[in-house]
């Protein structure tokens, strides 16, 4: 519990660089300004949250679901927009959202839910099995993006 404040600025940091990766991709204007407005309203939102509605030392439950949220739509738009190609598992965007996927849906439920079960529940065995399933998702992410990496061309 003691690195919960932590947490709340990670929140932030890490919107800004995911949206900020998806701002990238877009060539759509629209698209583009409406994710600028995010990533500036993102931040002020969590700031907001954390300094009237929830403690820093309480799990941010309103704005790491709605960060899961956003991610999971602009990713899925992403897909939408580009499309699959005959070589959609040689292109390092494609691992990258694949691993997106892969965590941020199933861990916006787990945010919803982690006051409740740590608060409310109290049942330690459930609690340490959605955060072992967490942490899973989460090593399953990196690895898609390790494979994402991999794939990028070097320049020199």
């Amino acid at each position: 519990m003691r690195n919960l404040p932590l947490l709340h600025l990670y929140t932030i940091v890490e919107a800004v660089f995911i949206l900020s990766y998806f701002r990238t991709l877009f060539t759509d204007a629209l698209i583009k300004k409406v994710l600028l407005f995010i990533l500036i309203l993102f931040p002020v939102l969590c700031i907001l949250n954390f300094t009237f509605l929830q403690s820093i030392y309480t799990f941010n439950t309103y704005t790491r679901p709605l960060e899961a949220i956003l991610i999971t739509f602009f990713c899925l738009l992403y897909l939408y927009k580009s499309g699959f190609t005959e070589n959609w598992l040689n292109k390092h965007t494609s691992w990258f959202n694949m691993g997106i996927l892969i965590y941020f849906p199933v861990a916006c439920i787990i945010f919803i839910l982690s006051n409740y079960m740590t608060l409310v529940t109290m049942n330690k065995a459930m609690n340490t099995v959605v955060w072992s399933v967490h942490g899973a998702l989460v090593l399953m992410m990196y690895l898609f993006w390790a494979k994402g990496f991999s794939l990028l061309k070097s320049d020199g």
